[in-house]
């Protein structure tokens, strides 16, 4: 049994901040804190698994460096932002159609049909599950706008 510090580390702050989130979801309405709780759950579990297997490394995954490339993640955190900030411009559905592939291509995903699916379902699935099932507004799409 190896340590991996940086692993243990990640778990620990994932394991905190679905504890928070879930704790924070107490003080939302009883109908709207389901679905945060389930998130904070699902984050919580896999937080505990990968905190689990960090214990178990082996010596060589400790050897790994924690950024494979320091630029790409900080280009990745930039695009993030940016997708953040363009949802009250553009629109949730818009922004979500740019960034998905943009995303997928940055990872060095390269097959076309798969980024459009994912795509595509990710707006179809957020738009049922939020718009339709809960009637949640999510930001307007810029062309909608008056």
């Amino acid at each position: 049994m190896s340590l991996n510090i940086k692993e243990t580390v990640t778990a620990a702050a994932l394991l905190a901040l679905a504890l928070f989130a879930w704790f924070d979801a107490a003080t939302f309405a009883e109908e709207a804190r389901v679905f945060p709780r389930l998130v904070a759950f699902a984050m919580g579990v896999l937080a505990f698994a990968m905190l689990a297997r960090s214990f178990f490394a082996k010596a060589e995954d400790t050897k790994r460096p924690f950024f494979k490339s320091f630029r790409y993640f900080l280009v990745c955190l930039v695009l993030i932002g940016g997708y953040v900030y363009s949802t009250s411009l553009l629109g949730y559905f818009t922004a979500s159609a740019i960034f998905i592939p943009a995303f997928a291509l940055l990872l060095g995903l390269r097959r076309p049909f798969v980024i459009i699916a994912s795509t595509v379902g990710f707006v179809i699935l957020t738009n049922l599950v939020f718009v339709q099932a809960f009637q949640r507004p999510l930001p307007t799409e810029f062309f909608l706008r008056q």
